[in-house]
């Protein structure tokens, strides 16, 4: 008898410990908090979905899995733009880790409304210039993210247009009103101009209704392409400014692949949902205690010149062979 019992006594000390730990351990969903992070969007939330889903799936890559560790507040302005503030100050108030911004309006929106909230940026273009950040090596407050090199470019797509179209001898160029990045890429554009022989005139937009006067103005004109400045209103718009262009039988010229892939004749630049993907390992690094002062801003290394053959046939245009064996990518 005595026997039986400490058998059962030494058993009961072996397995208690182990009984103890698993009813302490918890499970897999409840081993890791949920982080909030708030995402900041000028279009509505069909223009933005290739965005959204680029930028999700990088985090996902990351280990943040929606749901599990993190969960996504997207907030869309609808294409208006002056709702931005407003939006921004909801999107504070509900205390995001972090908040995720496009363009330059957007980051300068948020940055408003907090200065403790690390804040990411995927597309700015003036981040010093507009006060987001100090420096590229060392931003020093709560901005960090990846910037464009677009405008910069906008002498580069004059002259692979040229390539493309050599006997082409005016040209269209849209900017949006009072930006300063357009005109200083409109003034850069001017100055490859000049060296090609090709007469550059302004067109201005800045909302899709007034796409289809601005190309009539440029056909009245006699301008034989358009070329697109970078702006986000712009790449929001492109298929409105391409089905204007198509009405008018002009090619065009744009910044970003999206452009092309929509029925722009060219389009050479970085590739925005490349820089959301890259940003979204800014976001990765915060989360996981990175100060954003100390993230020094990145700058696109790899620029893609992409023709669309198929919109070159129906414009009735051929391409020079050497450009586009030169292409990156070709839309046949």
């Amino acid at each position: 008898m005595n026997s039986r019992r400490e058998l059962l006594l030494l058993l009961s000390a072996v397995t208690a410990p182990r009984m103890l730990l698993a009813q302490s351990k918890p499970a897999p969903e409840a081993t890791e908090k949920l982080v909030r992070v708030g995402i900041l969007v000028s279009t509505t939330e069909d223009q933005y979905r290739v965005n959204h889903r680029a930028f999700v799936d990088s985090m996902r890559e990351l280990g943040w899995v929606p749901g599990r560790n993190v969960v996504y507040d997207f907030v869309y302005a609808d294409n208006d733009e002056a709702r931005l503030p407003a939006l921004a100050e909801e999107l504070v108030s509900r205390n995001p880790r972090v908040i995720h911004v496009g363009s330059d309006r957007q980051a300068r929106a948020a940055s408003s409304k907090t200065r403790s909230i690390p804040i990411v940026f995927a597309s700015v273009t003036n981040a010093i210039e507009g006060g987001l950040i100090k420096s590229l090596a060392r931003p020093g407050g709560n901005v960090t993210g990846v910037i464009n090199i677009g405008p910069e470019l906008g002498g580069k797509r004059l002259q692979l247009l040229k390539e493309a179209l050599p006997k082409i001898v005016k040209v269209a160029l849209l900017v949006y009103p009072l930006s300063g990045a357009n005109l200083r890429e409109q003034k850069l554009i001017e100055q490859t101009a000049a060296t090609l022989g090709i007469r550059v005139v302004q067109l201005t937009a800045k909302e899709p209704g007034a796409m289809d006067a601005a190309f009539a103005s440029a056909r009245k004109g006699r301008a034989e392409a358009v070329l697109v400045a970078q702006h986000q209103v712009f790449h929001s718009f492109r298929k409105r400014i391409l089905e204007a262009a198509a009405n008018h039988h002009l090619p065009v010229v744009g910044a970003r692949s999206e452009f092309t892939d929509d029925g722009a004749l060219m389009s050479y630049g970085a590739t925005l949902t490349e820089q959301i993907r890259r940003s979204a390992q800014f976001v990765d690094k915060i989360l996981r205690g990175a100060k954003p002062a100390d993230i020094p801003v990145e700058q696109p290394t790899r620029f893609e010149l992409i023709v669309n053959m198929k919109t070159a046939k129906a414009l009735g245009l051929t391409i020079h062979q050497p450009l586009l064996m030169r292409a990156d990518r070709v839309i046949e």
